[in-house]
């Protein structure tokens, strides 16, 4: 089971990337997370973002590295530039 924290930080990111694509999601996201989570096979939540926008038909955005890197941003309260680099 996901622990809440990152529960949120994914519901988050899915949020900002709907909004990025016109979209209005009036629960401020909590169901497009549990989306990702559901597409969240063996622990790779990179490809879960992947398969999220290609469902969803989200074009232009970023990789679900990135992705990734933003909810462990929120997560862990560091820039995700500094997790990229490292």
């Amino acid at each position: 089971m996901v622990e809440e924290t990152w529960r949120e930080a994914i519901a988050a990111v899915a949020y900002e990337l709907a909004r990025r694509n016109g979209h209005s999601p009036m629960d401020r996201g909590v169901r497009l997370g549990r989306r990702i989570e559901a597409l969240c096979t063996g622990g790779d939540l990179a490809l879960a973002f992947e398969r999220f926008k290609a469902e969803q038909g989200f074009r232009i955005e970023e990789s679900g590295d990135e992705c990734v890197a933003r909810v462990e941003a929120l997560v862990y309260g560091v820039s995700p530039r500094t997790l990229i680099a490292a």
